[in-house]
Order: C-alpha cells, then structure tokens, then sequence
C-alpha cells in the first residue's frame, strides 16, 4: 500500500536502538480499544526495538495481505463491471467508472472468500476504492477502504477490520521526480493485533544529481503498547555517489526522543550520529552500520 512508505524510518530507528511517541489530539480512531494512541512508550537505549520492528511487521503483514487480494478479485472480474462470485464464497460487485486514462473503482464485498496463497482463506465485507487521474507528467489519487472480515490461520479464525484513507500525489520530468503520500487514518486490525497511522506525509524529491527526503507521522499498535511519533525536523538530503545523506535529522518521540542525525547535522561528530534525548550515545564513519541506503 503506498501510504504505508511512511514506516520506513521506523525500521531505520530500530535498528540503531531507538523508539518513542507524544500524546496530542488526533484524528478519530475507532478501532483503538485498548486506547494506544495516548500511552506513551519509553524512548532511549533500553527501548522495545523488538516492539517496534513487531509494529511495522504488522503493517507490511497488512500490507501484503491487500495487495493479494485485490490482484486476485481484479483478475476475476476480468475488468469488467457487475457482479462476480468469489473463488470461496459469497460476491464481488465492482464498478468501473473512469474515463479516458483515469480510474475510479469501487469494490462491494458481500461475504466474499479469496483463497490466497500467503495468507489462507480470507472473507472480506465491506467497500474498497481506488481513484486515480492522470496527466502526462503526473498521477493522483486516493484510495479508501472500510473492510470486515476474518483471516484463516493457523490458531483458527481471526477478525479483520481495516479502514481509513491513503492520498498519493506522484509527479516528474526527465531529469526531476517528486513522490508524496498522506494519510490522515488508517487502522489496521488482525485478531488481537492493531496498528494505526494517523497525521502521515513522507515526501520523496528528486532533482538531478540530488535527492530530499521528508516524512512525520503518528503511528500506534499493540507490538508496542502505545504510540511513537515519527518526524524529520532537518530534511534528509542525499548527492549521487555519496553513500550517506549530507544533511538531516530522523527523530522518533514519545516517552523521550532518539535521532539519526547525517552529515552536516551531525555537529561535527561523524558521518552519522545517534542522539538520545539530546545526548550523543554514538557515532559513525559510514552508514553501512544502521542499514542506510543510498537514495540515487
């Protein structure tokens, strides 16, 4: 799911031995009900890095299981509007109603089953819909889903619920290309397993030889017990041919705050450094340590 790239600094963090968050008003949640989204969680060198990585597990868990089953109902619909039957049960009403280059999809799932291989027999209700339009150097678009269902595993039966928005917006010429997706809500439920991503933006820039990375959101599950707030107060810069940024600061926050801070945002103290509540825990001469990859 595109949104969901907004996790990818989550990863980064973890790796090198932080996670965090910071309670505040945010967009409604409905699937919270263990209330997540106002438990802080401990941010330094102690940290739950097993929680965290379990946190974006659940979401690429998610992510894999959409993107199964809508290339498996696509193909039985054989992009045709109407009404079809679900390879296990139950029915699939999609309506094509874009013109020209430009999509606008809705899916109605009445008790549907689709037999995937990754993930068993999953029964899905519910609406989903994909709009896009195009232009010769641009896409945009959003995609929204409101799904109930359950998912066939091993231990049984459990509930699946998911809801929530996810906006792209992807332009470029030849030599520049600027990549950005939002999301306002999105949860994400799986028997006792929930994850959310509220507040989200990651922006992806490309201009010739350089590169500009930007992402802040709000992410809450049960892998951690709360939430953590991601950020990037200094955007990270990358150069060709440089193995690391030149420039940026990534900053989780919740109960505290751990940085990655790059080049000339280091201060003078590497090429990479870790910062846990404004001390500095550790520094680096390259970015092969913390799994950073060059982004040109």
């Amino acid at each position: 799911m595109r949104g969901l790239a907004v996790l990818s600094s989550v990863t980064l963090l973890a790796a090198c031995g932080g996670g965090g968050g910071g309670g505040s008003d945010g967009p409604d949640l409905t699937l919270d009900n263990d209330n997540l989204a106002e438990q802080t969680v401990e941010v330094g060198p102690e940290s739950d890095v097993r929680g965290i990585l379990g946190l974006y597990d659940d979401v690429d868990y998610g992510s894999e299981l959409i993107v199964e089953v809508q290339d498996i109902l696509a193909t039985q619909s054989g992009g045709v509007s109407g009404t079809t039957d679900c390879d296990g049960g139950g029915t699939a009403t999609v309506t094509y109603a874009g013109a020209d280059d430009n999509s606008d999809e809705t899916w109605t799932l009445q008790g549907c089953v689709v037999n995937t291989s990754g993930f068993g027999a999953v029964t899905l209700n519910g609406d989903y819909r994909y709009v896009d339009t195009l232009t010769e150097t641009s896409i945009k678009g959003f995609e929204t889903y409101n799904i109930n269902g359950q998912v066939q595993s091993g231990e049984g039966a459990e509930q699946l619920l998911m809801r929530g928005r996810v906006d792209f917006d992807y332009s470029g010429t030849e030599d520049s290309a600027r990549f950005i997706d939002t999301i306002s809500v999105f949860e994400l439920k799986i028997g006792e397993r929930y994850v959310a991503v509220t507040d989200g933006e990651t922006r992806l820039i490309f201009n010739g030889s350089e590169a500009e990375y930007s992402n802040k959101a709000k992410l809450i599950g049960s892998a951690i017990g709360g939430y953590i707030q991601l950020t990037t107060p200094v955007v990270v810069e990358f150069v060709e041919g440089q193995e690391c940024p030149v420039a940026g600061v990534f900053r989780v926050a919740s109960n505290g705050t751990a940085e990655i801070r790059f080049g000339t945002s280091t201060g003078g103290t590497g090429v990479v450094a870790i910062w846990i509540d404004n001390q500095l825990v550790e520094s680096y001469d390259n970015c092969s340590e913390i799994g950073v990859v060059p982004a040109l």
